[in-house]
């Protein structure tokens, strides 16, 4: 009997190993328990979307939409979570960065010979509001870029999945911001 999700040793010890990662520089950057559990929490979640998109090259929309009220929510009980946050409102980073990138996305879902699905719209307002604004802008920029770069140097005209990429600059950014 095979397994309906097909997931390779190589994928769970990235995995691993990323969330280890985001752990241990919430814990260096001093926040505490709370906060360095919803954000290693967060990081399970957009890691478990990206292998999902990499093997199945679909992102469900219970993984995307559903955790964004909770994003607020704790949001809500914890607001230091956010770094580089202009206002101090709860509320206010998280809705600018779950607009920005929804909106960019959009944007781009719509335009001709661009070959974006609607997930990676619904994960980059998922990851918009996880990271707050103006981290958004910093998470999906490096995540394209990595993208950009990584289609460059292989040449592929095909479709690729994009979660992985989106899910590397989140990582990337939050533990850079983490450690100004």
């Amino acid at each position: 009997m095979t397994s309906r999700f097909l997931v390779s040793n190589a994928r769970v010890l990235l995995f691993v190993i990323s969330l280890l990662i985001c752990f241990l520089s919430s814990w260096s950057a001093g926040k505490n328990t709370a906060e360095i559990m919803t954000l290693t929490g967060f990081c399970t979640l957009l890691a478990f979307i990206s292998v999902q998109d990499h093997t199945n090259h679909k992102i469900p929309n219970k993984l995307t939409l559903f955790p964004i009220p909770i994003v607020f929510f704790f949001s809500f009980l914890m607001p230091n979570i956010y770094e580089f946050s202009p206002i101090e409102i709860w509320w206010v980073a998280p809705l600018f960065g779950s607009l920005i990138g929804g909106i960019i996305f959009s944007i781009c879902y719509f335009l001709p010979k661009v070959t974006l699905g609607g997930g990676d719209v619904k994960l980059a307002t998922l990851i918009g509001s996880i990271t707050g604004f103006p981290l958004c802008l910093a998470s999906l920029l490096i995540g394209l870029l990595i993208f950009v770069v990584k289609q460059g140097l292989h040449g592929n005209k095909e479709s690729t999945p994009l979660a992985l990429y989106l899910y590397c600059g989140t990582l990337i950014s939050i533990i850079v911001a983490q450690q100004l």
